[in-house]
């Protein structure tokens, strides 16, 4: 059975050819390795080959300096951006962000995902492209029935019509997920350094930090949204919550009205420890999310429900 010396040699000797003239990985294998065992050996060593790899950029270190450099740059309409940003979010290490004390004095920090909320609708008809759910949409002018709570003037409760997400002061949107957003659960001055906040407890919140973009893919504000389908822990899926009892904000900030969604920063750079911050526009009703989707001009936009 040859080495795997010779199966790495084999591989960069083919991978070196030009692309267009490149013959057919398979062929070349076969006459390389004429046993059918040895052939075996090498599409296994591939595999192993394969999963190192993937380990190994599962494992890559990144900095907060550099993942907030990234959150903060990117072309969000772009799909390789994306796909790029979701591998690092996903990673098993990655490290997390510190948002800053709210007025109340509760202190945050988000810890990187790309998948926490879930849209009304999953599998929406459309005859355009859908894109991953890392990236939905939000409209904040429709009012889902469920969980119940007095319906604003003129709100439906589905979604009639597609619009384009952009740079204006329209309150719906679409958006790239983050993380999701937990709370410090020890005492205040017991947080003085990032070492601190490593070995002290924190509580998750059920909201999640999501990036606005505009239509030219920029990021345009950091906002936190409440999820609004958690976890069945004795079914063990997620169901839409039905229960009054939802946006309150650990810190007791929230205590007079729930929160669906609110701003907390113009620019993920603004965020730090030691900054105080204020969940700005909060909604404090139910607000329905969707799928997104391309468009011809490689725009995002919002997809219609209804």
């Amino acid at each position: 059975m040859p080495p795997d010396e010779e199966f790495l040699a084999f591989w960069n000797e083919w991978l070196a050819q030009p692309r267009k003239t490149r013959p057919d990985l398979g062929e070349t294998l076969h006459k390389r390795w004429p046993v059918k065992a040895d052939r075996i050996a090498y599409y296994r060593w591939s595999g192993r080959r394969a999963d190192e790899r993937l380990h190994a950029r599962q494992m890559t270190n990144i900095s907060p300096e550099e993942l907030t450099e990234m959150l903060a740059t990117m072309n969000y309409n772009n799909e390789i951006a994306r796909g790029k940003l979701v591998n690092v979010l996903e990673r098993s290490v990655v490290p997390w962000l510190p948002v800053g004390s709210d007025r109340a004095g509760g202190i945050y920090r988000i810890v990187p995902g790309a998948y926490g909320l879930l849209p009304d609708q999953q599998d929406p008809k459309t005859n355009r492209e859908l894109v991953s759910m890392n990236v939905l949409g939000i409209n904040t002018n429709v009012q889902p029935a469920i969980p119940f709570r007095s319906r604003k003037a003129n709100f439906s409760e589905e979604s009639t019509k597609s619009n384009e997400s952009d740079d204006s002061d329209s309150a719906s949107f679409v958006f790239h997920q983050i993380g999701n957003l937990e709370y410090w659960g020890g005492n205040p001055d017991n947080l003085r350094t990032y070492e601190d906040a490593a070995n002290g407890t924190w509580f998750p919140t059920r909201f999640h930090a999501v990036m606005r973009f505009g239509r030219n893919g920029a990021a345009n504000g950091v906002f936190v949204i409440y999820d609004f389908y958690p976890e069945d822990e004795y079914l063990q899926e997620r169901r839409k919550l039905d229960d009054p009892d939802w946006g309150y904000l650990p810190s007791g900030l929230s205590d007079q009205q729930p929160i669906s969604i609110a701003k907390i920063a113009d620019k993920i750079t603004d965020l730090r420890f030691g900054r105080t911050f204020d969940f700005v526009g909060p909604l404090d009703y139910p607000v329905e999310l969707v799928r997104a989707m391309k468009t011809p001009e490689d725009t995002t936009i919002r997809v219609t429900v209804a």
